[in-house]
């Protein structure tokens, strides 16, 4: 082992070899350069006083030494006028363990926790589409349940109000029933022979074929009369009948309606052409009439020079001005 210039032994160091090149010896340094005299770490420092920052050699910097003018910097020195990663250009990289100005980064929009504040990615859209889609399926399932639940709840209750219903008979009415026409007055028919007679006309049976076997004779001599007193319900036109036999010329028989006899007397023909009195009963007349509401007499009588040779049978009225 031998010294070198720096009185250090030239082997002295176990790791030269990690930087040492293969196959060559170290080189020897410039004689011409000035070399730091070996100076022990280990100095002792008196408590309370205050050691002036050491310099690094010219043109050097190390560990402990800001970096030279036109150097790269060392550990722990910022680096200017260098693009670190994720700057920009012209952007001082920050220093390892120096304190960062607080930044402001706009709140995000759409408030969500850690979000960048930009627009909706892909995969965030469609977990937002999922999420609609399965809060809507789920409110149409509800509101389907409930509509069916209600149909069924009712359904229920109308069948419980059909079987609980009392059942109730309606009263049978004792009002009449209104028709749409009114019925006509319709009286039944009258055997002459109940009527009132005077002036010689009397009841008689001599000539069978009468309706009730008895019927009205004499009425060819003049006064003889019959009188009907018929009630009617109301004010109106009406058709007087006559049923009568005769086997001669025809009769005339005058009207009186009220007490006022008409001045055109009522034919009563012999329509049959029958020359037995028996079986002369088949003829038939009539006369349109005014009457009041309520009774009214109507007379038939024969006036004198007059032949009025005829038998009545019967007589009726019917409302209004017909002809059977």
């Amino acid at each position: 082992m031998t010294a070198g210039h720096d009185g250090t032994p030239e082997n002295d160091d176990p790791f030269g070899y990690l930087y040492r090149s293969e196959g060559m010896d170290q080189p020897e340094p410039d004689p011409s350069q000035p070399r730091m005299p070996r100076t022990s770490y280990n100095s002792v420092q008196r408590v309370g006083e205050r050691r002036a920052p050491q310099q690094a050699p010219q043109g050097q910097g190390g560990y402990g030494y800001p970096p030279q003018q036109g150097q790269a910097p060392g550990y722990g020195y910022p680096q200017q006028d260098q693009q670190g990663y994720g700057y920009d250009q012209g952007q001082q990289a920050p220093q390892y363990g120096a304190p960062q100005p607080p930044s402001y980064e706009p709140p995000s929009p759409g408030g969500h926790r850690g979000g960048q504040g930009g627009p909706d990615t892909p995969n965030r859209k469609g977990l937002l589409i999922g999420a609609v889609a399965v809060v809507a399926a789920v409110a149409i399932g509800i509101a389907f349940a409930m509509t069916n639940g209600s149909g069924d709840d009712k359904k229920q209750d109308a069948g419980k109000g059909a079987a609980t219903a009392p059942v109730t008979s309606a009263a049978p009415s004792t009002e009449p029933t209104p028709s749409a026409t009114p019925t006509p007055f319709d009286s039944k028919k009258v055997d002459a022979s109940s009527l009132a007679l005077t002036g010689g006309a009397k009841q008689s049976t001599q000539w069978p074929g009468s309706a009730a076997g008895t019927y009205v004779d004499g009425m060819g001599a003049p006064g003889a009369s019959v009188a009907w007193t018929v009630t009617v319900p109301e004010d109106g036109k009406y058709t007087f009948f006559i049923n009568y036999g005769n086997a001669g010329k025809t009769a005339d028989l005058t009207l009186g309606i009220n007490g006022k006899p008409r001045t055109s007397p009522v034919d009563l023909p012999n329509y049959s052409n029958a020359t037995d009195w028996a079986k002369a009963w088949d003829n038939n007349t009539y006369q349109w009439v005014d009457l009041n509401k309520g009774a009214n007499v109507l007379t038939l009588t024969c006036m004198p020079n007059t032949n009025c040779g005829v038998n009545l049978d019967q007589v009726w009225l019917k409302q209004g001005q017909v002809k059977k």
